[in-house]
């Protein structure tokens, strides 16, 4: 360990650590910085960061040093205030200054600083600025206006070194230098709006959420991501009810600091017109107490099958098998044998495109590739097997009675007698474990529709019009419930932290915080 100085108070790090990150640490707020990203090589050019140590005459930018014992180091001091009010105005020499009318106003980095070092009036007239391209689509789903860009290398860094897809490039020398798209290209590559969210300025923005919001409007809450196995940890940008956009939250255990586009934009099904907003019983809108005692009057007497689903939390699914024990019902399966793949990708994107198979699994749930419901009464959890596969359509036909607890409007709710319509992952809390077996938790970013409820009250209700009480009333009760009960799960007990829990570390393994 080193113990250094910073801003007159003793602290210790690791030696060798980035003195930037030793510094954020320390103070609780990052320097003020363009170019420096933890996810990126160093690249050094935007001067930002400099910082005053001891014994070295000039000024150190802190992202390109490290930790050594002994260190002083000030921040803050006139000196470096000074430093760093000289390169804002430098940076400020060309740019438009118009952020009435940028997308990124409000999580703008040079809006931030400059308000921060007290610079208020512009050096240099209007006139004299240097006009570049503006209003440029480079890609399908990114905006490039280069009047903005502060050549901070952030998002030529990405495509260099993390999509290693090389699209965009810096050209022109001086003054007239501008990030821009290579002779030929687009970004196009799976994860091209990452160079937005890197971008700390307004130089990148997303042709998707461009305009539509202003960002100090919007709430948000940590989810993972629904839209693949790998369960890249994300924000839901909300307003009003309705989601807005998804962004990447960092976890190095599972996305790093990225997201694929397809699942960031995913936010869009959230938004749709096929939300299921009230029960239905033979195709008319009922009460969730006609809809239940429905249900009642289909099962009795008869043989009972459970369908599970990949999208389906651990916690709904242990509630399905639960009340699969208790009324001797037979569980299909969670899934239909080699539904819902897709091709996966070296970096992020898995091939399975369901976030809780591995958690099916977990419990005891296998995949199946054929339905034996002849004269039997289905209850099917949130999985569109008439969608997914038309000999499952077919053998739905010859069920007694078939009840679905969905999200949506899909072929599966088309053929039910009896429609419960349930909440998505992103209005209720559960546990989503992805491909590598790290347990992750979703929070209730949106109210949902009004007729909807959690598919844990739904299987609960079955449970009770079928003479069987359950203590359990909520995600919370059955995870508890679970982690005592079930191998495998016991790690939860504890809680899940924002970066989840790896349920194949011993027992012991703390909870991540």
């Amino acid at each position: 360990m080193a113990t250094i100085t910073i801003d007159g108070v003793e602290h210790e790090f690791e030696a060798g650590k980035n003195l930037f990150e030793a510094i954020k640490d320390a103070n609780g707020e990052p320097l003020p910085h363009f170019c420096y990203h933890p996810g990126l090589s160093i690249a050094g050019v935007c001067r930002m960061c400099q910082v005053e140590i001891e014994g070295v005459p000039k000024l150190v930018i802190a992202c390109n040093a490290e930790v050594r014992d002994g260190m002083v180091v000030n921040t803050r001091n006139e000196r470096v205030n000074r430093a760093v009010r000289n390169i804002l105005n430098f940076h400020l020499l060309h740019h438009p200054v118009d952020c009435p009318v940028c997308d990124q106003a409000g999580e703008c980095s040079l809006q931030d600083f400059y308000l921060d070092h007290g610079l208020y009036d512009a050096e240099i007239d209007v006139e004299d600025k240097i006009a570049k391209g503006k209003v440029k689509p480079i890609g399908e789903l990114v905006m490039l206006d280069a009047e903005r860009c502060v050549l901070c290398a952030r998002c030529t860094r990405f495509t260099d070194e993390v999509t290693k897809t090389h699209e965009l490039g810096i050209f022109n020398r001086g003054n007239h230098s501008e990030v821009d798209v290579a002779p030929g290209k687009t970004l196009d590559n799976n994860y091209s709006l990452n160079t937005v969210d890197i971008c700390p300025v307004g130089a990148l923005t997303s042709r998707d959420f461009r305009f539509r919001k202003r960002v100090w409007w919007l709430s948000e809450n940590d989810s993972v991501c629904a839209g693949c196995a790998t369960g890249c940890n994300m924000e839901i940008h909300h307003a009003e009810d309705q989601a807005y956009r998804f962004k990447p939250r960092h976890n190095d255990a599972v996305n790093g600091y990225w997201m694929c586009d397809e699942g960031r934009l995913s936010y869009k099904q959230l938004n749709t017109g096929s939300r299921l907003q009230n029960p239905t019983v033979m195709g008319a809108e009922a009460s969730w107490d006609a809809a239940i005692e429905a249900v009642r009057s289909a099962a009795t007497g008869a043989s009972l099958v459970f369908v599970g689903s990949p999208h389906a939390t651990v916690e709904e699914l242990f509630a399905l098998r639960r009340l699969a024990e208790a009324t001797g019902a037979e569980i299909a399966g969670f899934r239909l044998a080699g539904q819902e793949m897709g091709e996966a990708d070296d970096l992020l994107v898995n091939a399975d495109r369901t976030p809780n198979a591995e958690g099916a699994r977990r419990l005891g749930f296998d995949e199946f590739t054929g339905l034996n419901v002849d004269g039997r009464v289905v209850v099917i959890l949130q999985n569109d097997l008439a969608g997914l596969d038309a000999a499952a359509g077919e053998a739905l036909g010859s069920a007694r009675s078939v009840v679905a607890l969905a999200t949506d409007t899909t072929e599966t709710t088309g053929l039910a007698q009896v429609v419960l319509p349930i909440r998505s992952y992103a209005e209720k809390v559960g546990t989503f474990v992805n491909a590598n077996g790290r347990a992750q938790a979703l929070s209730a970013a949106l109210a949902g529709p009004a007729g909807a409820l959690d598919a844990i009250e739904a299987l609960r209700r079955i449970g009770a019009v079928l003479g069987h009480e359950f203590a359990w009333s909520s995600a919370g009760d059955l995870l508890g419930e679970l982690s005592a009960t079930v191998d495998g799960f016991a790690a939860l007990a504890a809680g899940i932290g924002p970066e989840g829990v790896d349920l194949n570390a011993p027992a012991s393994s703390e909870v991540q915080s």
